[in-house]
């Protein structure tokens, strides 16, 4: 729980320095490197700390790293500001994903209204990948991102994503 409480409080101040903006920049085609600025700070912030526990671990697959920088874009990039999902839904998915994921899998249906932002949490990998093929995003990394919360990952990719991605 410590975890998640920094995790918590990063959000709210999700720092984000101008060399990590030109790291996404030249990292990422200008196509991909705007899905990642449209995501929320926090949101950023979280993909590039991703990037870093990849890079670290010695990871150096560019379809991977690729991966790492825009793997949440469906969780802030949508379509309707109401499908946003807040700091408070972010933190009311880990309450109810730790105490009461029945509730949250309840939650989780795509309709308007307050139940909306669970939703999106519940579908971004599909959604993120889906805008990084939108963006030109090889095969190799949409499936990478698309696989990146599926609890048996079908590549060693997702498997090291979800691994990056459970860490921070």
């Amino acid at each position: 729980m410590f975890r998640r409480a920094w995790q918590f409080f990063r959000a709210l101040f999700a720092p984000v320095r101008q060399d990590e903006y030109d790291l996404v920049n030249a990292r990422l085609p200008p196509a991909r490197a705007a899905l990642f600025r449209r995501m929320a700070r926090c949101d950023q912030r979280h993909c590039l700390d991703v990037f870093y526990t990849l890079y670290e671990a010695g990871y150096r697959d560019d379809a991977l790293l690729q991966a790492a920088l825009i793997h949440d874009t469906g969780k802030s990039v949508q379509p309707r500001v109401a499908r946003r999902l807040t700091i408070v839904h972010r933190v009311a998915v880990v309450l109810m994903h730790r105490f009461a994921p029945g509730w949250l899998s309840g939650l989780a249906v795509d309709r308007p209204g307050w139940k909306a932002p669970f939703a999106v949490h519940a579908r971004h990998a599909q959604l993120s990948a889906q805008w990084a093929a939108e963006a030109g995003c090889p095969p190799d990394v949409v499936a990478c991102i698309r696989g990146h919360h599926d609890p048996n990952p079908e590549n060693e990719r997702s498997a090291a994503l979800l691994w990056a991605d459970e860490r921070n």
